[in-house]
């Protein structure tokens, strides 16, 4: 339900709906709705869509955060579908995605809300990604394609957050945290859950948004911090992901890039492939889940797979 009109600030006008997927984390999500609690935004609504959660995330959120719209998948449908789900409950003219590993800086949604409303060609914008463990350095801050490879070139990683302060970064796609206008997500439509489930949904529907002539842009004075390890590297890499990583960037720009783009990207599935074996050969993985997400991507196949 949206929060007690009263703590609405009367020169913010604008609703958000800051939508969660969550799945198995509920220590987690419960420091992040901490942190959006304490935001200086206050004229938003919480959706949280639990992926079928058995560690009592329900609870936690029948508990503590009864102000919260809480959905829950009663079967594993993947992250896609969660976002999907989110945007279909949300009421608000923005609609701020946040996974729930992240703590969310105090002024960032406030940040992210003025800029959108000053510049209305912006489709999709999003906060910096600072690691949570060293809140200083960029995880990353938004990230381009390539021309030929269409390789996914993450922005300002290793750089000092506070050099971009003030900076407003022209990207492709971002991951983890991000806010749209919900006019563009009308026009651009779903996520195609079933054919992008995971890894790169999110950036499906922001390219698309892209596509249709809106700006995506990162705000380097927005941030929020990210609790993932950064000595994981290939580690983070099982089967299912591994799968995916493959399956979804083959579907993804045969999907959304133009001709000569996607022949230079078709051109280019080789090393792909040939990557994420390596990835998964020094994760201690086989290289099975690679070749069965090249497999059904290059044949179209479409649905959950669990590998």
């Amino acid at each position: 339900m949206l929060l007690d009109e009263t703590r609405v600030n009367s020169s913010t006008l604008v609703k958000v709906t800051i939508a969660i997927p969550t799945y198995n984390r509920r220590e987690k999500l419960r420091r992040l709705l901490n942190s959006i609690r304490a935001s200086t935004f206050r004229n938003y609504e919480v959706v949280v869509v639990d992926d079928a959660s058995s560690d009592g995330t329900r609870e936690m959120i029948m508990e503590e955060f009864q102000d919260v719209v809480y959905i829950r998948h009663e079967s594993p449908t993947l992250v896609a579908k969660s976002r999907n789900d989110a945007i279909e409950a949300s009421r608000g003219d923005y609609i701020f995605f946040v996974d729930d590993d992240n703590v969310v800086e105090l002024t960032t949604v406030e940040r992210l809300v003025d800029f959108m409303e000053k510049n209305e060609d912006v489709g999709t914008a999003a906060p910096v990604t600072c690691w949570y463990s060293n809140p200083r350095k960029v995880m990353y801050a938004g990230a381009v394609f390539s021309p030929f490879m269409r390789r996914t070139v993450f922005l300002y990683a290793g750089t000092d957050c506070r050099e971009l302060e003030g900076k407003v970064i022209e990207v492709d796609t971002f991951a983890n945290s991000y806010m749209f206008r919900r006019e563009a997500v009308e026009r651009a439509g779903p996520i195609p859950w079933r054919r992008v489930p995971w890894n790169g949904e999110d950036g499906y529907l922001q390219y698309k948004i892209k596509r249709l002539g809106y700006r995506n842009v990162t705000l380097g004075s927005a941030r929020v911090y990210h609790d993932a390890d950064p000595e994981e590297g290939a580690r983070r890499y099982n089967d299912m992901r591994l799968y995916y990583a493959m399956r979804s960037k083959i579907f993804f720009h045969r999907d959304l890039d133009p001709p000569l783009r996607r022949v230079g990207f078709y051109i280019s599935v080789p090393v792909y492939a040939g990557y994420y074996m390596w990835v998964a050969r020094r994760g201690g993985r086989g290289v099975a889940p690679v070749l069965r997400g090249l497999i059904d991507g290059v044949l179209g196949r479409e649905g959950l797979r669990y590998v």
